[in-house]
C-alpha cells in the first residue's frame, strides 16, 4: 500500500500526516536555528524522518462518529 505524507485540517488537530493510517507528526524538540530558514529545514528534515520510520500498522485509523 502506497502512503504519503499529507496536510490534516481537522477540528482539534492541524498538522502533518500520514495518508494511509493514524500517524501525525509531533516534533519532539523545539526548533532551534540562526534563522527561519534554518529552522524551517530542520523541521522539514525531523517530519520527514519520522515519517519514513513510522510503522502504519502502529497507527490505526480511527472514524470520525457519524453526525447526529
Amino acid at each position: 500500500m502506497g502512503r504519503e505524507i499529507v496536510w490534516i485540517s481537522q477540528e482539534r488537530f492541524q498538522g502533518w500526516g500520514c495518508s494511509a493510517c493514524g500517524w501525525a507528526f509531533n516534533p519532539l524538540t523545539p526548533l532551534v536555528g540562526r534563522s527561519n530558514e534554518e529552522m524551517k529545514r530542520q523541521y522539514e528534515v525531523e517530519r520527514d524522518k519520522e515519517f519514513r520510520a513510522h510503522l502504519c500498522a502502529a497507527y490505526p485509523m480511527t472514524r470520525k462518529p457519524a453526525p447526529r
